[in-house]
């Protein structure tokens, strides 16, 4: 997977993928190898209120501003619910997050999640619903 995603972007970007996301590099050795590393990169319009018509999606380079903003989101939607999420928002379900409301925005998308009982599949899609402003039925 990861040499086709370097191969992938070498064509139409014109430059290696180690070029164009350098702010990856987490042990500054010029290369985007460690898994670690991959997980950095991440897109999402969370960084931006509910209910705005032009929101941009963007690359999410500050995990810090990242967490933040995910957490923004919660507390808003537990504002605006009758019951209240106790979520504990860490890097993977923030991804997770992000996934989910991708998915949730491309026309005709859908997604089969799995996991035990309890591992907050339901609680990320509500709020993911209320990120992308769309309404469960």
């Amino acid at each position: 997977m990861m040499n086709a995603c370097r191969e992938a972007t070498r064509a139409p970007f014109g430059a290696t993928f180690d070029i164009l996301f350098k702010h990856l590099d987490l042990d500054k050795d010029g290369k985007v190898q460690d898994l670690d590393e991959w997980r950095g990169l991440a897109f999402g319009d969370i960084q931006t209120s509910f209910g705005l018509m032009d929101r941009p999606y963007e690359e999410l380079d500050d995990k810090d501003k990242l967490i933040r903003a995910a957490e923004e989101a919660l507390n808003q939607y537990n504002m605006m619910s009758d019951k209240v999420m106790d979520l504990v928002l860490f890097s993977f379900a923030i991804e997770h997050l992000l996934r989910i409301g991708r998915i949730l925005k491309s026309p005709g998308g859908h997604a089969m999640l799995v996991g035990v009982g309890g591992s907050g599949r339901q609680s990320l899609t509500k709020l993911a619903t209320k990120i992308t402003d769309f309404e469960i039925f």
